[in-house]
Protein backbone atom coordinates (compact mmCIF):
# COMPACT_ATOMS: atom_id res chain seq x y z
CA UNK A 1 0.00 0.00 0.00
CA UNK A 2 1.38 3.40 -1.03
CA UNK A 3 1.94 5.88 1.83
CA UNK A 4 1.77 9.66 1.70
CA UNK A 5 5.23 11.19 1.36
CA UNK A 6 5.23 13.94 3.97
CA UNK A 7 8.80 14.93 3.07
CA UNK A 8 8.05 15.71 -0.59
CA UNK A 9 8.84 19.43 -1.12
CA UNK A 10 6.63 19.49 -4.25
CA UNK A 11 3.55 18.13 -2.44
CA UNK A 12 0.67 20.59 -2.34
CA UNK A 13 -0.24 21.90 1.09
CA UNK A 14 -3.63 20.71 2.29
CA UNK A 15 -5.78 23.25 4.10
CA UNK A 16 -8.62 20.81 4.79
CA UNK A 17 -10.81 22.39 2.08
CA UNK A 18 -11.33 20.26 -1.08
CA UNK A 19 -13.03 23.03 -3.03
CA UNK A 20 -10.88 23.32 -6.20
CA UNK A 21 -11.69 27.04 -6.50
CA UNK A 22 -9.83 27.72 -3.26
CA UNK A 23 -6.79 25.63 -4.12
CA UNK A 24 -3.77 27.31 -5.61
CA UNK A 25 -1.31 25.49 -7.88
CA UNK A 26 2.05 26.99 -8.54
CA UNK A 27 2.91 27.71 -12.20
CA UNK A 28 6.20 25.96 -11.51
CA UNK A 29 4.20 22.73 -11.24
CA UNK A 30 1.91 23.38 -14.22
CA UNK A 31 4.52 23.62 -16.99
CA UNK A 32 6.30 20.33 -16.19
CA UNK A 33 2.91 18.61 -16.03
CA UNK A 34 1.95 19.96 -19.46
CA UNK A 35 5.32 18.92 -20.85
CA UNK A 36 4.89 15.39 -19.51
CA UNK A 37 1.38 15.20 -20.97
CA UNK A 38 2.53 16.40 -24.38
CA UNK A 39 5.43 13.98 -24.31
CA UNK A 40 3.05 11.11 -23.49
CA UNK A 41 0.69 12.08 -26.32
CA UNK A 42 3.62 12.40 -28.73
CA UNK A 43 4.93 9.00 -27.66
CA UNK A 44 1.53 7.38 -28.19
CA UNK A 45 1.17 8.93 -31.65
CA UNK A 46 4.72 7.97 -32.56
CA UNK A 47 4.27 4.44 -31.30
CA UNK A 48 1.00 4.01 -33.24
CA UNK A 49 2.46 5.56 -36.37
CA UNK A 50 5.64 3.51 -36.26
CA UNK A 51 3.65 0.32 -35.67
CA UNK A 52 1.34 1.04 -38.60
CA UNK A 53 4.32 2.05 -40.76
CA UNK A 54 5.97 -1.25 -39.89
CA UNK A 55 2.82 -3.13 -40.87
CA UNK A 56 2.65 -1.29 -44.18
CA UNK A 57 6.31 -1.94 -44.89
CA UNK A 58 5.83 -5.66 -44.21
CA UNK A 59 2.69 -5.72 -46.36
CA UNK A 60 4.46 -4.20 -49.34
CA UNK A 61 7.32 -6.65 -48.91
CA UNK A 62 4.85 -9.56 -48.96
CA UNK A 63 3.23 -8.21 -52.10
CA UNK A 64 6.57 -8.00 -53.87
CA UNK A 65 7.76 -11.50 -52.87
CA UNK A 66 4.76 -13.82 -52.57
CA UNK A 67 2.54 -15.59 -55.07
CA UNK A 68 -1.17 -14.81 -54.85
CA UNK A 69 -4.32 -14.47 -56.95
CA UNK A 70 -6.11 -11.84 -54.88
CA UNK A 71 -5.52 -9.31 -52.11
CA UNK A 72 -7.65 -7.99 -49.26
CA UNK A 73 -7.07 -4.39 -48.17
CA UNK A 74 -9.05 -2.60 -45.48
CA UNK A 75 -9.34 0.76 -43.75
CA UNK A 76 -10.09 -1.16 -40.53
CA UNK A 77 -8.63 -4.26 -38.92
CA UNK A 78 -8.42 -7.42 -41.04
CA UNK A 79 -7.68 -9.72 -38.08
CA UNK A 80 -11.04 -11.52 -38.34
CA UNK A 81 -10.56 -12.54 -41.98
CA UNK A 82 -8.62 -15.72 -42.84
CA UNK A 83 -6.61 -16.45 -45.96
CA UNK A 84 -7.58 -20.12 -45.63
CA UNK A 85 -11.27 -19.19 -46.06
CA UNK A 86 -10.57 -17.44 -49.35
CA UNK A 87 -8.59 -20.47 -50.50
CA UNK A 88 -11.27 -22.98 -49.50
CA UNK A 89 -14.43 -21.13 -50.49
CA UNK A 90 -13.20 -18.99 -53.38
CA UNK A 91 -10.28 -21.07 -54.62
CA UNK A 92 -8.02 -18.03 -54.42
CA UNK A 93 -4.58 -17.60 -52.88
CA UNK A 94 -5.34 -14.38 -51.08
CA UNK A 95 -2.85 -12.10 -49.37
CA UNK A 96 -4.60 -10.31 -46.49
CA UNK A 97 -2.86 -7.08 -45.57
CA UNK A 98 -2.42 -6.15 -41.90
CA UNK A 99 -2.08 -2.36 -42.18
CA UNK A 100 -5.28 -0.28 -41.96
CA UNK A 101 -5.09 1.89 -45.07
CA UNK A 102 -5.69 5.57 -44.26
CA UNK A 103 -6.85 6.76 -47.67
CA UNK A 104 -6.46 6.65 -51.47
CA UNK A 105 -2.80 7.66 -51.41
CA UNK A 106 -1.80 4.62 -49.37
CA UNK A 107 -4.24 2.51 -51.36
CA UNK A 108 -2.47 3.57 -54.53
CA UNK A 109 0.88 2.40 -53.12
CA UNK A 110 -0.60 -1.03 -52.48
CA UNK A 111 -2.25 -1.26 -55.90
CA UNK A 112 0.97 -0.27 -57.65
CA UNK A 113 2.88 -2.96 -55.79
CA UNK A 114 0.22 -5.57 -56.59
CA UNK A 115 0.21 -4.75 -60.30
CA UNK A 116 4.01 -4.76 -60.46
CA UNK A 117 4.35 -8.08 -58.61
CA UNK A 118 4.09 -10.25 -61.71
CA UNK A 119 1.13 -12.17 -60.24
CA UNK A 120 -1.99 -12.83 -62.28
CA UNK A 121 -4.61 -11.05 -60.18
CA UNK A 122 -8.27 -11.97 -60.48
CA UNK A 123 -9.79 -10.10 -57.54
CA UNK A 124 -8.96 -7.23 -55.23
CA UNK A 125 -11.09 -7.04 -52.09
CA UNK A 126 -11.39 -3.61 -50.51
CA UNK A 127 -13.03 -2.66 -47.20
CA UNK A 128 -13.57 1.08 -47.62
CA UNK A 129 -14.97 3.52 -45.07
CA UNK A 130 -16.59 6.63 -46.62
CA UNK A 131 -16.24 8.52 -43.33
CA UNK A 132 -12.48 7.92 -43.21
CA UNK A 133 -12.16 8.76 -46.89
CA UNK A 134 -13.93 12.06 -46.22
CA UNK A 135 -11.67 12.81 -43.25
CA UNK A 136 -8.59 11.96 -45.33
CA UNK A 137 -9.74 14.46 -47.96
CA UNK A 138 -9.92 17.23 -45.38
CA UNK A 139 -13.70 17.17 -45.76
CA UNK A 140 -13.40 18.91 -49.13
CA UNK A 141 -15.34 17.62 -52.11
CA UNK A 142 -12.62 18.44 -54.62
CA UNK A 143 -10.03 16.49 -52.64
CA UNK A 144 -12.45 13.58 -52.24
CA UNK A 145 -13.01 13.40 -56.00
CA UNK A 146 -9.37 13.85 -56.94
CA UNK A 147 -8.02 11.38 -54.38
CA UNK A 148 -10.45 8.62 -55.31
CA UNK A 149 -10.03 9.24 -59.03
CA UNK A 150 -6.25 8.88 -58.76
CA UNK A 151 -6.04 6.35 -55.95
CA UNK A 152 -8.80 3.91 -56.94
CA UNK A 153 -10.92 4.62 -60.01
CA UNK A 154 -7.95 4.93 -62.37
CA UNK A 155 -6.89 1.39 -61.41
CA UNK A 156 -10.40 0.05 -62.02
CA UNK A 157 -10.48 1.66 -65.45
CA UNK A 158 -6.97 0.50 -66.43
CA UNK A 159 -7.46 -3.10 -65.24
CA UNK A 160 -10.83 -4.31 -66.58
CA UNK A 161 -9.92 -7.99 -66.09
CA UNK A 162 -9.50 -7.53 -62.33
CA UNK A 163 -12.68 -7.62 -60.25
CA UNK A 164 -12.84 -5.08 -57.43
CA UNK A 165 -15.16 -6.28 -54.65
CA UNK A 166 -15.79 -3.50 -52.15
CA UNK A 167 -17.23 -4.00 -48.68
CA UNK A 168 -18.66 -1.02 -46.78
CA UNK A 169 -18.47 -0.77 -42.95
CA UNK A 170 -20.77 -2.66 -40.58
CA UNK A 171 -20.24 -0.95 -37.18
CA UNK A 172 -21.93 -1.63 -33.86
CA UNK A 173 -25.20 0.27 -33.36
CA UNK A 174 -23.68 2.72 -30.84
CA UNK A 175 -21.66 4.25 -33.68
CA UNK A 176 -24.94 5.33 -35.28
CA UNK A 177 -27.09 5.73 -32.17
CA UNK A 178 -25.38 8.92 -30.95
CA UNK A 179 -25.28 10.57 -34.38
CA UNK A 180 -27.22 13.79 -35.02
CA UNK A 181 -29.63 13.84 -37.95
CA UNK A 182 -27.51 16.25 -39.99
CA UNK A 183 -24.38 14.19 -39.42
CA UNK A 184 -26.21 11.02 -40.46
CA UNK A 185 -27.49 12.71 -43.62
CA UNK A 186 -23.97 13.82 -44.52
CA UNK A 187 -22.51 10.39 -43.92
CA UNK A 188 -25.17 8.55 -45.93
CA UNK A 189 -24.63 11.03 -48.74
CA UNK A 190 -20.97 10.01 -48.72
CA UNK A 191 -21.98 6.34 -48.81
CA UNK A 192 -24.30 7.03 -51.75
CA UNK A 193 -21.67 9.05 -53.61
CA UNK A 194 -19.06 6.31 -53.24
CA UNK A 195 -21.50 3.59 -54.34
CA UNK A 196 -22.69 5.66 -57.31
CA UNK A 197 -19.17 6.37 -58.54
CA UNK A 198 -18.05 2.75 -58.14
CA UNK A 199 -21.10 1.48 -60.03
CA UNK A 200 -19.80 3.26 -63.15
CA UNK A 201 -17.17 0.51 -63.49
CA UNK A 202 -18.37 -2.85 -64.79
CA UNK A 203 -15.57 -4.73 -62.99
CA UNK A 204 -16.56 -3.45 -59.54
CA UNK A 205 -19.13 -4.63 -56.99
CA UNK A 206 -20.13 -3.04 -53.69
CA UNK A 207 -21.55 -4.90 -50.68
CA UNK A 208 -23.20 -3.63 -47.51
CA UNK A 209 -24.22 -5.66 -44.44
CA UNK A 210 -24.26 -2.73 -42.04
CA UNK A 211 -28.08 -2.62 -41.91
CA UNK A 212 -28.41 -6.17 -40.58
CA UNK A 213 -29.89 -5.94 -37.11
CA UNK A 214 -28.55 -9.35 -36.04
CA UNK A 215 -25.06 -8.04 -36.74
CA UNK A 216 -25.10 -4.48 -35.42
CA UNK A 217 -27.24 -4.98 -32.30
CA UNK A 218 -24.98 -7.41 -30.41
CA UNK A 219 -21.86 -5.92 -28.77
CA UNK A 220 -20.37 -9.41 -28.50
CA UNK A 221 -20.13 -9.52 -32.31
CA UNK A 222 -17.32 -6.98 -32.17
CA UNK A 223 -13.78 -6.83 -30.87
CA UNK A 224 -12.27 -3.80 -29.13
CA UNK A 225 -13.43 -1.29 -31.75
CA UNK A 226 -17.00 -0.86 -33.06
CA UNK A 227 -15.85 -1.49 -36.64
CA UNK A 228 -13.94 -4.72 -36.07
CA UNK A 229 -16.04 -7.87 -35.99
CA UNK A 230 -14.78 -10.96 -34.21
CA UNK A 231 -13.58 -14.02 -36.12
CA UNK A 232 -16.93 -15.85 -36.31
CA UNK A 233 -18.76 -12.74 -37.47
CA UNK A 234 -16.03 -11.84 -39.96
CA UNK A 235 -16.50 -15.27 -41.50
CA UNK A 236 -20.26 -14.73 -41.70
CA UNK A 237 -19.65 -11.39 -43.43
CA UNK A 238 -17.18 -13.01 -45.81
CA UNK A 239 -19.62 -15.84 -46.59
CA UNK A 240 -22.62 -13.56 -47.08
CA UNK A 241 -20.84 -11.03 -49.31
CA UNK A 242 -17.82 -12.36 -51.16
CA UNK A 243 -19.31 -15.89 -51.34
CA UNK A 244 -23.00 -15.13 -51.06
CA UNK A 245 -26.00 -15.09 -53.32
CA UNK A 246 -25.72 -11.38 -54.02
CA UNK A 247 -28.44 -10.22 -51.64
CA UNK A 248 -26.00 -7.77 -50.04
CA UNK A 249 -24.71 -6.34 -53.30
CA UNK A 250 -25.74 -2.72 -53.79
CA UNK A 251 -27.08 -1.77 -57.21
CA UNK A 252 -28.74 1.43 -58.43
CA UNK A 253 -32.08 -0.42 -58.27
CA UNK A 254 -31.84 -1.55 -54.63
CA UNK A 255 -29.56 1.05 -53.04
CA UNK A 256 -32.31 3.01 -51.30
CA UNK A 257 -33.52 -0.17 -49.55
CA UNK A 258 -30.20 -0.46 -47.71
CA UNK A 259 -30.21 3.14 -46.48
CA UNK A 260 -33.91 3.02 -45.57
CA UNK A 261 -33.33 -0.12 -43.48
CA UNK A 262 -30.35 1.45 -41.76
CA UNK A 263 -32.26 4.66 -40.98
CA UNK A 264 -35.18 2.70 -39.60
CA UNK A 265 -32.96 0.81 -37.15
CA UNK A 266 -31.05 3.95 -36.13
CA UNK A 267 -34.20 6.02 -35.58
CA UNK A 268 -35.82 3.27 -33.54
CA UNK A 269 -32.74 2.83 -31.36
CA UNK A 270 -32.47 6.58 -30.86
CA UNK A 271 -36.11 7.13 -29.88
CA UNK A 272 -36.95 3.86 -28.09
CA UNK A 273 -33.69 1.97 -27.60
CA UNK A 274 -34.02 -1.75 -27.12
CA UNK A 275 -33.13 -2.74 -23.57
CA UNK A 276 -32.30 -6.14 -22.17
CA UNK A 277 -32.36 -7.44 -18.61
CA UNK A 278 -29.14 -7.82 -16.67
CA UNK A 279 -28.66 -11.58 -16.37
CA UNK A 280 -25.05 -11.43 -15.23
CA UNK A 281 -25.97 -13.40 -12.12
CA UNK A 282 -27.34 -16.27 -14.20
CA UNK A 283 -25.61 -19.29 -15.68
CA UNK A 284 -27.44 -20.90 -18.62
CA UNK A 285 -26.76 -24.51 -19.62
CA UNK A 286 -28.06 -25.60 -23.02
CA UNK A 287 -28.90 -29.09 -24.28
CA UNK A 288 -30.31 -29.63 -27.74
CA UNK A 289 -29.80 -30.48 -31.38
CA UNK A 290 -28.34 -28.53 -34.31
CA UNK A 291 -30.57 -25.49 -33.69
CA UNK A 292 -28.30 -24.78 -30.73
CA UNK A 293 -25.32 -26.99 -31.49
CA UNK A 294 -24.39 -26.16 -35.08
CA UNK A 295 -23.42 -22.59 -34.30
CA UNK A 296 -20.76 -21.18 -32.03
CA UNK A 297 -19.70 -17.75 -30.94
CA UNK A 298 -21.67 -14.53 -30.62
CA UNK A 299 -24.13 -15.25 -33.46
CA UNK A 300 -25.39 -18.49 -31.93
CA UNK A 301 -28.55 -18.48 -29.82
CA UNK A 302 -26.54 -18.78 -26.56
CA UNK A 303 -24.13 -16.17 -27.94
CA UNK A 304 -26.86 -13.63 -28.50
CA UNK A 305 -28.28 -14.25 -25.02
CA UNK A 306 -24.90 -13.75 -23.36
CA UNK A 307 -23.93 -10.78 -25.51
CA UNK A 308 -27.19 -8.92 -24.86
CA UNK A 309 -27.68 -9.78 -21.16
CA UNK A 310 -24.26 -10.58 -19.67
CA UNK A 311 -25.34 -14.09 -18.64
CA UNK A 312 -22.84 -16.94 -18.57
CA UNK A 313 -23.64 -19.77 -20.98
CA UNK A 314 -22.42 -23.31 -21.58
CA UNK A 315 -23.62 -25.07 -24.70
CA UNK A 316 -23.77 -28.89 -24.61
CA UNK A 317 -26.04 -29.14 -27.66
CA UNK A 318 -24.88 -31.39 -30.50
CA UNK A 319 -26.18 -31.31 -34.07
CA UNK A 320 -28.06 -34.37 -35.28
CA UNK A 321 -29.05 -35.56 -31.82
CA UNK A 322 -32.51 -36.32 -30.48
CA UNK A 323 -33.94 -36.52 -26.98
CA UNK A 324 -34.91 -40.16 -27.35
CA UNK A 325 -32.03 -42.61 -27.71
CA UNK A 326 -31.91 -44.18 -31.18
CA UNK A 327 -29.15 -46.61 -30.26
CA UNK A 328 -26.56 -45.08 -32.55
CA UNK A 329 -24.16 -42.21 -32.02
CA UNK A 330 -24.93 -39.69 -29.32
CA UNK A 331 -28.38 -38.68 -28.17
CA UNK A 332 -29.49 -36.97 -24.97
CA UNK A 333 -29.01 -39.97 -22.61
CA UNK A 334 -25.41 -40.43 -23.81
CA UNK A 335 -24.65 -36.72 -23.69
CA UNK A 336 -26.28 -36.36 -20.30
CA UNK A 337 -24.28 -39.23 -18.77
CA UNK A 338 -21.01 -37.66 -19.86
CA UNK A 339 -22.16 -34.22 -18.75
CA UNK A 340 -22.92 -35.34 -15.18
CA UNK A 341 -19.68 -37.26 -14.89
CA UNK A 342 -17.53 -34.36 -16.08
CA UNK A 343 -19.41 -31.29 -14.86
CA UNK A 344 -21.14 -32.04 -11.55
CA UNK A 345 -18.87 -32.09 -8.51
CA UNK A 346 -19.61 -32.80 -4.85
CA UNK A 347 -18.33 -30.23 -2.37
CA UNK A 348 -19.09 -29.12 1.16
CA UNK A 349 -21.81 -26.93 -0.31
CA UNK A 350 -23.45 -29.88 -2.03
CA UNK A 351 -23.54 -30.69 -5.74
CA UNK A 352 -22.15 -27.90 -7.91
CA UNK A 353 -22.09 -27.30 -11.63
CA UNK A 354 -18.43 -26.98 -12.59
CA UNK A 355 -17.74 -27.20 -16.34
CA UNK A 356 -14.27 -28.02 -17.60
CA UNK A 357 -11.75 -25.20 -17.71
CA UNK A 358 -14.02 -22.97 -15.63
CA UNK A 359 -13.31 -21.93 -12.07
CA UNK A 360 -16.08 -22.42 -9.57
CA UNK A 361 -15.33 -18.89 -8.38
CA UNK A 362 -16.61 -17.57 -11.72
CA UNK A 363 -19.98 -19.23 -11.13
CA UNK A 364 -20.18 -18.77 -7.38
CA UNK A 365 -23.53 -17.36 -6.35
CA UNK A 366 -25.00 -17.55 -9.86
CA UNK A 367 -28.43 -18.98 -10.48
CA UNK A 368 -28.40 -21.93 -12.87
CA UNK A 369 -30.98 -22.55 -15.57
CA UNK A 370 -30.97 -25.66 -17.77
CA UNK A 371 -32.57 -25.25 -21.21
CA UNK A 372 -33.64 -28.29 -23.27
CA UNK A 373 -34.45 -27.78 -26.95
CA UNK A 374 -35.29 -31.04 -28.73
CA UNK A 375 -37.98 -32.26 -31.10
CA UNK A 376 -36.88 -31.90 -34.72
CA UNK A 377 -34.72 -35.02 -34.93
CA UNK A 378 -37.12 -37.00 -32.75
CA UNK A 379 -39.85 -36.18 -35.26
CA UNK A 380 -37.74 -36.65 -38.40
CA UNK A 381 -36.47 -40.02 -37.10
CA UNK A 382 -39.82 -41.24 -35.84
CA UNK A 383 -38.74 -41.51 -32.20
CA UNK A 384 -41.81 -42.58 -30.17
CA UNK A 385 -43.22 -39.84 -28.00
CA UNK A 386 -43.85 -42.06 -24.96
CA UNK A 387 -43.95 -45.66 -23.75
CA UNK A 388 -47.21 -46.15 -21.78
CA UNK A 389 -45.63 -49.08 -19.88
CA UNK A 390 -42.43 -47.23 -18.92
CA UNK A 391 -42.51 -43.45 -18.39
CA UNK A 392 -38.68 -43.43 -18.09
CA UNK A 393 -37.99 -45.26 -21.36
CA UNK A 394 -34.99 -43.37 -22.78
CA UNK A 395 -35.80 -44.52 -26.32
CA UNK A 396 -38.84 -42.22 -26.21
CA UNK A 397 -39.01 -38.43 -26.45
CA UNK A 398 -40.77 -37.80 -23.14
CA UNK A 399 -39.17 -40.74 -21.34
CA UNK A 400 -35.63 -39.57 -22.04
CA UNK A 401 -36.31 -35.94 -21.10
CA UNK A 402 -38.17 -37.05 -17.96
CA UNK A 403 -35.33 -39.35 -16.92
CA UNK A 404 -32.53 -36.83 -17.46
CA UNK A 405 -34.35 -33.84 -15.96
CA UNK A 406 -35.43 -35.82 -12.91
CA UNK A 407 -31.81 -36.83 -12.32
CA UNK A 408 -30.70 -33.20 -12.62
CA UNK A 409 -33.40 -32.02 -10.22
CA UNK A 410 -32.06 -34.44 -7.63
CA UNK A 411 -28.48 -33.28 -8.19
CA UNK A 412 -29.25 -29.55 -8.47
CA UNK A 413 -32.65 -28.90 -6.87
CA UNK A 414 -32.17 -25.12 -6.76
CA UNK A 415 -31.71 -24.83 -10.53
CA UNK A 416 -34.40 -23.60 -12.92
CA UNK A 417 -35.44 -25.70 -15.94
CA UNK A 418 -36.89 -24.66 -19.30
CA UNK A 419 -38.22 -26.96 -22.01
CA UNK A 420 -38.12 -25.08 -25.31
CA UNK A 421 -39.91 -26.33 -28.43
CA UNK A 422 -38.74 -26.37 -32.04
CA UNK A 423 -40.09 -23.83 -34.51
CA UNK A 424 -42.05 -24.63 -37.66
CA UNK A 425 -40.29 -26.48 -40.48
CA UNK A 426 -40.47 -26.52 -44.27
CA UNK A 427 -39.65 -30.23 -44.37
CA UNK A 428 -42.01 -33.21 -44.39
CA UNK A 429 -45.03 -31.23 -45.55
CA UNK A 430 -44.25 -28.49 -43.02
CA UNK A 431 -44.22 -31.00 -40.18
CA UNK A 432 -47.62 -32.50 -41.03
CA UNK A 433 -46.29 -35.75 -42.55
CA UNK A 434 -46.08 -38.59 -39.99
CA UNK A 435 -42.49 -39.06 -38.84
CA UNK A 436 -42.67 -42.74 -37.88
CA UNK A 437 -44.85 -45.81 -37.39
CA UNK A 438 -46.78 -44.12 -34.59
CA UNK A 439 -48.02 -41.50 -37.03
CA UNK A 440 -46.92 -38.55 -34.88
CA UNK A 441 -46.52 -35.16 -36.53
CA UNK A 442 -44.35 -32.26 -35.36
CA UNK A 443 -47.12 -30.51 -33.36
CA UNK A 444 -47.51 -33.73 -31.33
CA UNK A 445 -43.92 -33.37 -30.07
CA UNK A 446 -44.60 -29.73 -29.20
CA UNK A 447 -47.67 -30.79 -27.18
CA UNK A 448 -45.68 -33.57 -25.52
CA UNK A 449 -43.02 -31.06 -24.42
CA UNK A 450 -45.72 -28.84 -22.93
CA UNK A 451 -47.32 -31.79 -21.10
CA UNK A 452 -43.96 -32.84 -19.66
CA UNK A 453 -43.16 -29.31 -18.46
CA UNK A 454 -46.53 -29.17 -16.71
CA UNK A 455 -46.02 -32.59 -15.15
CA UNK A 456 -42.56 -31.79 -13.78
CA UNK A 457 -43.32 -28.19 -12.81
CA UNK A 458 -40.88 -26.76 -15.35
CA UNK A 459 -40.96 -23.58 -17.38
CA UNK A 460 -42.24 -24.06 -20.93
CA UNK A 461 -41.17 -21.86 -23.86
CA UNK A 462 -43.29 -22.36 -26.98
CA UNK A 463 -41.42 -21.42 -30.17
CA UNK A 464 -44.05 -23.10 -32.33
CA UNK A 465 -47.37 -21.39 -31.62
CA UNK A 466 -47.89 -17.62 -31.91
CA UNK A 467 -44.23 -16.91 -32.59
CA UNK A 468 -42.43 -14.67 -35.09
CA UNK A 469 -41.22 -17.75 -36.96
CA UNK A 470 -44.31 -19.37 -38.48
CA UNK A 471 -45.43 -20.85 -41.78
CA UNK A 472 -45.57 -17.40 -43.36
CA UNK A 473 -42.08 -16.29 -42.27
CA UNK A 474 -40.16 -19.57 -42.49
CA UNK A 475 -38.23 -18.70 -45.62
CA UNK A 476 -37.13 -15.41 -44.07
CA UNK A 477 -35.86 -16.91 -40.82
CA UNK A 478 -35.32 -20.62 -41.65
CA UNK A 479 -34.23 -20.70 -45.31
CA UNK A 480 -33.10 -24.35 -45.32
CA UNK A 481 -36.33 -25.54 -43.73
CA UNK A 482 -34.99 -26.39 -40.27
CA UNK A 483 -32.03 -24.29 -39.19
CA UNK A 484 -32.51 -20.61 -38.39
CA UNK A 485 -30.20 -18.12 -40.06
CA UNK A 486 -28.58 -15.30 -38.10
CA UNK A 487 -31.83 -13.35 -38.15
CA UNK A 488 -33.79 -16.38 -36.95
CA UNK A 489 -31.33 -17.12 -34.17
CA UNK A 490 -31.65 -13.54 -32.93
CA UNK A 491 -35.45 -13.70 -32.68
CA UNK A 492 -35.24 -17.05 -30.84
CA UNK A 493 -32.65 -15.58 -28.46
CA UNK A 494 -34.84 -12.53 -27.84
CA UNK A 495 -37.80 -14.80 -27.11
CA UNK A 496 -35.67 -16.68 -24.58
CA UNK A 497 -34.41 -13.45 -23.00
CA UNK A 498 -37.97 -12.15 -22.53
CA UNK A 499 -38.92 -15.48 -21.02
CA UNK A 500 -35.97 -15.40 -18.62
CA UNK A 501 -36.95 -11.89 -17.62
CA UNK A 502 -40.41 -13.19 -16.70
CA UNK A 503 -38.84 -15.94 -14.58
CA UNK A 504 -36.76 -13.34 -12.74
CA UNK A 505 -39.74 -11.09 -12.11
CA UNK A 506 -41.69 -14.05 -10.70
Amino acid sequence: MLKENTNNPNQLPHDGNLDPVRRRISPILIFPAIAVLLLAVFFMIYRFSSTEYGKMKEDLKRLSEETYDSVLLSMHSTVGFKESDFAYYRGLRTAIMSHAVTGPKELSKYLEQILQSGNSISTIYLCLDPHLLWTDSGEKEQNWNTNLANGLYAYMADNPLITFEILLPYPYIDYWRHMEAAELDTLLTLYHTLVRDISAYSNAKTFFMGAEEWLMINPANYSERPFDANEEISFAIFANTFCGSGIYEITPANESNFWDSLREIIEREQTTPTTYPDLSDWCLVFFGDSILGNYSGSASIPGYVTGLTGASAFNFAIGGTSAGSRGEGQDLPDIFGGFVKENIVLSEEGNLFSPKDTSLEELKGKKICFIFNYGFNDYYSGVPIENPQDPYDITCFKGSLRSCINALQILLPEAQYIIMTPTHTLLMDRGMEPGGPSGDILPAYVSAAQDLASELGLHFLDNYHDFVINDDTLEEYVPDGTHPNEKGRLVIARQLIRFLQEIISD
